[in-house]
Formats: structure tokens, C-alpha cells, sequence
């Protein structure tokens, strides 16, 4: 079964779907930093996204028209996709919190859509940046260096941990274009194909862990209900809960509003990061975090091109055009 546009549904609906998007990987950063405290960066992002993996496909095996046999192709394209967007993506998102607040983490995380619309040009194929979008990735590049340059002044956060938040950002960057360049199977739905990702980018993610001698650094000790209680809510929110209500956002809404994620999603995780860890907000990450946000706005306000992408990846017909437009 795939997933397709259907009737507008109801604005409660969308908005509490909304809600479950922006708290579920708005709180990631923080449940990585706590999660830390128990066990090292590839092994949490691997123990994570395999269980929350296997979780949507048990879902997509019961639903029915969820499910369809996996042929070699199918697993050698997801097995690469996963490499990128799971254990570079995610590994390195939790590597560079080791040394980075989840405050800076989730601004810098936030300039993601700069990135894609960069390596899209260059890459991809996609239509030159708008003049709206080169003012908002000019405005982005000099908040990361304003935000980097700032935190590294106050001794809060290393250049090797900003280098591998961008390392994941490159990751996700560069698992999306590729997943353009190499479609998936029409035939897997939507919920089989993501859980298929994040179970194989899980394992391997793991495997990276091992080799990296995470597994002799697992400290049960440090486990305390708060931790334990941000993991599970990053295998359930941050993975499942996330992952399936932004697809249903991208097949029921506008998607301008699904991806509105990207300039709420920091705010929460610097909120978070504040109000739960205790962490600093210095004047120089406000006005970093302000200008970062507007130019991912500017950016995603005028990413019209992704449209088709977005809807080839999942595979939902274009939305009829609108009477006066």
C-alpha cells in the first residue's frame, strides 16, 4: 500500500500531528545528551533506530497492504540509504554531542535545508537558487560561524564536535539526494520502507559501535529512570511517532506546513536543553539561533522544487492546482 493525497482532513487533526512532530524530534537532542550518560554515541543511535525499526515493521507486517516481500534489490538500496541517513546522519549527530550542548546542537542542526538546497543545485540537477534563498543561505552560514565562533569563545563546545554535527547534516544531505537518483520500490509501502531503513542503518550503526569499542564503555551503573525514560521516548517519539506523522503530513497537507519542522523543532530542543539540563543560553546563541531560523525560513518558504521529489518519493500524485492560481 502507498500512500496517497487524499481529502483535506480535519484542522484538529493536522495540528495535534503537528504537535506529535515538533515534541517528537524536538527532544531528541535532549535524549541523546542523557542517553550519553549510559552508553556511547554509535551504540545509542544504533540500539535506538533498530528497535524503533523493527517496530514499524511489525506495524507495516499487520496492517494490511502494508507488506510485501523484500527482493535483493530492495535490501542492497535500503542498505545504502541506511548507511547515510542513519549511521552518518544519526551517528554523528550523537558524536558531536559528546562535546556539544543539545542547545547548539539543535541550532546547528536546524540549517539543514541550506545544505540540501546547496547540494541539490550542485548534485541534483535542481533549478538555481531564488534570490530569497541565496539571501537565506548567506544569512545561514554566517549564524553556524557566528554560533561556532561564539560557543568556542565561552570554552562550551569544541570545533570537532561542530564539524561532526555537519558531518551529519551531510549524511542526511546526501542519503536524500541519492534516495532521488535511485528511487525505491513502488511496490513497498511507505511504513515497510522507513522501518526497513531504520533497522538496517540500526544494525549497522551497531557494528560501527563494536568495532569502535563502545561495547566495553556501557555504563548500567549511570542508568538512572530519567534516562532510561528519554531513550524509550526517542525509540517511540523520536523514531516511530516522528518518522510515521511526518509522512502522513506529507500526504495530507501542504507541504510547506509538513516541513514547518525545520525553524520549531530548534526552538523545543533549545527550550528543552534549558529548562531540563540546565544548559546556558547565552545572548550570542539567541541571536545566532534568531538569524539561523529566519534563513531556514527563507529557504524552505521558496523550496518549491523539492515538491516533486518529495512526492516521487512517495509516490502521491501531483495536488491538482487550485481555481484562481
Amino acid at each position: 500500500m502507498t500512500m496517497k493525497a487524499e481529502a483535506s482532513p480535519p484542522m484538529h487533526l493536522v495540528l495535534f500531528v503537528l504537535f506529535l512532530v515538533y515534541i517528537s524530534w524536538g527532544s531528541v537532542y535532549l535524549g541523546n545528551k542523557l542517553s550519553l550518560e549510559v552508553a556511547g554515541p554509535f551504540l545509542v543511535c544504533g540500539v535506538r533506530n533498530a528497535l524503533a525499526g523493527i517496530l514499524m515493521l511489525i506495524c507495516a507486517k499487520l496492517l494490511k497492504g502494508c507488506w510485501r516481500s523484500v527482493s535483493r534489490r530492495d535490501l542492497c538500496v535500503h542498505a545504502l540509504l541506511s548507511v547515510l541517513l542513519v549511521t552518518v546522519a544519526g551517528g554523528f549527530l550523537v558524536l558531536g554531542q559528546t562535546s556539544v550542548p543539545s542547545v547548539v546542537t539543535a541550532v546547528i542542526m536546524s540549517s539543514t535545508p541550506i545544505f540540501m538546497l546547496v547540494g541539490a543545485f550542485l548534485f541534483a540537477g535542481e533549478p538555481a537558487p531564488s534570490k530569497p534563498q541565496c539571501i537565506g543561505m548567506l544569512a545561514g552560514a554566517c549564524g553556524i560561524v557566528f554560533l561556532s565562533w561564539n560557543e568556542q569563545s565561552a570554552g562550551t563546545t569544541s570545533i570537532l564536535g561542530i564539524f561532526c554535527l555537519l558531518a551529519a547534516v551531510a549524511g542526511w544531505v546526501s542519503g536524500s539526494l541519492i534516495m532521488k537518483k535511485i528511487p525505491l520500490t513502488k511496490e513497498m509501502s511507505t511504513l515497510q520502507s522507513t522501518g526497513l531503513i531504520l533497522f538496517l542503518g540500526g544494525l549497522e550503526t551497531i557494528v560501527v559501535a563494536l568495532l569502535l569499542g563502545e561495547g566495553s564503555s556501557v555504563h548500567l551503573e549511570n542508568a538512572t529512570p530519567l534516562n532510561m525514560a528519554a531513550f524509550a521516548w526517542m525509540v517511540i517519539g523520536g523514531s516511530f511517532i516522528a518518522y510515521w506523522s511526518y509522512l502522513w503530513l506529507l500526504a495530507h497537507v501542504n507541504v510547506s506546513l509538513a516541513v514547518s519542522y525545520e525553524y520549531v523543532v530548534p526552538v523545543i530542543g533549545i527550550f528543552l536543553g534549558w529548562a531540563v539540563a540546565g544548559e546556558t543560553i547565552s545572548p550570542g546563541t539567541v541571536v545566532a539561533c534568531a538569524v539561523i531560523i529566519c534563513s531556514v525560513f527563507l529557504v524552505v518558504r521558496h523550496r518549491h522544487s523539492f515538491r516533486a521529489y518529495i512526492r516521487h518519493y512517495l509516490h502521491m500524485p501531483a495536488r491538482p492546482a487550485k481555481a484562481g492560481r
